[in-house]
């Protein structure tokens, strides 16, 4: 009796200040340098962070300019320009400028995923006039006196109306978002480890099991070395001394039963097994509505930006709603999350039902129709 007391001791003791030592000063944020992205779960710095305070997939490093360096496995070595952990987006240099850089991102065996893929087709003009191909893309940096380089979505001139002094470079496709400029910043998201509704609560996140599963740590980023310390003995000398009295009690009662009453509990049977994480097959994400805006942009919910790309919804986009909670997001983004995700990124709450429309999602196809009449 008294060495299963023990062990619930160290048992219990061990699951209650294990959300403490997850708050270790080792998995502080790091960055290479004072203009630099603020580095934290699931990204960790080689060699100034321990590698538990990461993810797999996610190792950065610093360059002799003390710029954020992301080498993708199949690809190159990227420059980090931000990343949004909230969105879940990270922003990366893709460096056009340098020699043969003009190519594209690939992501084989890695944990990101494009946001939105666009092509793009590269011309060298021997002429300096970019006008007469608006709205192409100029880049001096690749040109000289002699010649002009530009880029121009693949598709928007017909190869007969192309001016004959400009011919074909390459053709790259590149995970950038409509109306931005893919000169400066390439887009690449993750959706595991999710991480998102602790940084909106401005706490720390880190790993809850071996799985992804992740679990939100202290009342908020920053906090000082002498503070954690503080409440880890606040917290767990009182804990401490409480399990110890349930233990002495539950002792006590126990001696009073009827000796012959011999069963016990084996407590390597108690496990807290995780639910398994998976998404929604194909045809089921596919029996949720969909709705293309008009040119008001109204939504029934007056809400007018994507949570997952927190991008402002635009007229035509195509929008797929979840019938259970009647939440609206860019089809191409609620897609790709509930092929990994069975829940609702805003509510958390799991559909039951792939069948129902909702008048909700009737509105808003009716609006659109108005709006394009």
């Amino acid at each position: 009796m008294e060495k299963e007391h023990i062990l619930l001791l160290i048992l219990s003791s061990f699951f209650l200040l294990k959300p403490i030592a997850g708050a270790n000063d080792d998995c502080l944020p790091a960055s290479c340098g004072p203009h630099q992205p603020e580095i934290r779960f699931p990204f960790h710095i080689l060699g100034r962070q321990p590698a538990r305070c990461g993810f797999p997939g996610f190792d950065l490093s610093c360059n002799e300019q003390n710029q954020t360096i992301i080498r993708l496995p199949s690809s190159r070595s990227y420059i980090v320009n931000r990343i949004s952990y909230v969105s879940q987006v990270i922003y990366i240099d893709p460096e056009f400028c340098r020699p043969n850089r003009i190519v594209g991102v690939n992501l084989t065996d890695t944990p990101f995923r494009f946001s939105t893929l666009r092509s793009f087709t590269f011309y060298n003009c021997s002429t300096q006039n970019y006008g007469f191909m608006y709205p192409a893309i100029p880049f001096p940096c690749l040109s000289s006196r002699n010649y002009s380089v530009i880029a121009t979505r693949t598709g928007i001139f017909s190869p007969a109306y192309m001016p004959s002094n400009c011919q074909a470079m390459k053709t790259i496709v590149v995970p950038i978002r409509l109306n931005s400029d893919f000169r400066d910043d390439l887009q690449l998201m993750w959706f595991t480890p999710f991480c998102r509704s602790c940084e909106m609560e401005g706490r720390a996140c880190g790993l809850k099991s071996d799985d992804g599963e992740t679990v939100c740590v202290g009342s908020s980023r920053g906090i000082s070395k002498s503070a954690k310390y503080g409440l880890s003995i606040g917290i767990g000398v009182p804990a401490l001394i409480g399990i110890i009295g349930l233990i002495c009690y539950a002792s006590a009662r126990a001696q009073a039963q009827n000796e012959s009453h011999n069963q016990s509990i084996d407590l390597f049977s108690i496990a807290i097994i995780p639910q398994p994480r998976t998404g929604l097959d194909g045809p089921t994400i596919e029996s949720y509505p969909k709705t293309v805006l008009g040119e008001s942009c109204r939504l029934p919910n007056d809400d007018a930006t994507c949570a997952i790309c927190l991008s402002d919804y635009k007229p035509k986009e195509s929008l797929r709603t979840i019938p259970e909670c009647n939440h609206y997001f860019h089809s191409e983004c609620i897609d790709e999350w509930l092929k990994l995700n069975a829940t609702c990124p805003v509510c958390r709450n799991s559909p039951e039902s792939s069948s129902l429309v909702t008048p909700c999602s009737s509105a808003s196809s009716t609006s659109s129709r108005e709006d394009s009449t």
